[in-house]
């Protein structure tokens, strides 16, 4: 089976996600749209497609003008009834093409943050088997609106939007592909915006946070992953 992964940006990429979907008999055409490669005008004949993070906004055609034609695709596969994931920016995109606005947060989350089920959330297949509350990895500024007829499914204290379900489309506002080394290399690629939210010694207390939180996290991942593998292989 065939996935399809969209970059918005190279540093963010599929991730454990991708890895995942390796050791289980994928193969994924990663494309990197920040570096010119042209965006798909569909989805067809892919098992799933990834729509990854980054750091711009939804609303920035005119900075990026892929996303535009990644608005598109979104569209195309929403109507074809694609199974689509996205990661933070990719959940936002999702949101962006079922009709849904995407604003600033109130607050920048940044780092290692508690994100609550909702009740629907207790009772989607997608987090079967998972703990009420979830330690997850959280970089972002924007947050999606609720698209109309789709399940809200997680919330944060910060961030009342952290996942929700329209059909075959997953989003995420959080992002659960990460390894450490991204977080290294975020915190490098980002450091004037981690420095500026989260004060002179960021960095250094980000990649410590990482170490403590991810070997814990590593159990409710591989479940939230084999739930997903499931879904996608469903006819």
């Amino acid at each position: 089976m065939r996935a399809l992964a969209l970059r918005n940006v190279s540093i963010e990429s599929p991730g454990t996600f991708g890895e995942f979907l390796k050791r289980n008999g994928f193969a994924i055409d990663d494309i990197d749209l920040s570096k010119g490669e042209p965006c798909p005008a569909t989805a067809d004949g892919y098992g799933v497609m990834l729509i990854m993070g980054g750091p711009m906004n939804v609303y920035e055609e005119d900075k990026h003008p892929f996303l535009a034609d990644e608005l598109r695709l979104l569209q195309d596969a929403a109507k074809k009834k694609h199974k689509v994931v996205g990661f933070c920016l990719g959940g936002q995109m999702i949101a962006r093409a079922l009709g849904a606005k995407v604003t600033k947060n109130p607050i920048k989350e940044i780092g290692w943050m508690p994100v609550t089920l909702t009740d629907a959330g207790k009772h989607e297949p997608l987090l079967a088997g998972l703990p009420e509350t979830l330690n997850v990895f959280q970089w972002h500024g924007d947050t999606f609106a609720i698209p109309k007829g789709a399940a809200h499914l997680a919330r944060s204290e910060a961030c009342a939007n952290q996942a929700f379900r329209h059909g075959n489309m997953l989003a995420l506002q959080f992002h659960p592909e990460v390894e450490e080394a991204d977080v290294r290399g975020w915190s490098e690629e980002y450091l004037p915006e981690l420095l500026r939210e989260r004060g002179m010694r960021a960095k250094e207390q980000l990649v410590a946070e990482t170490k403590r939180t991810f070997p814990r996290m590593l159990k409710d991942r591989d479940v939230f992953y084999t739930n997903l593998l499931r879904w996608i292989l469903e006819k």
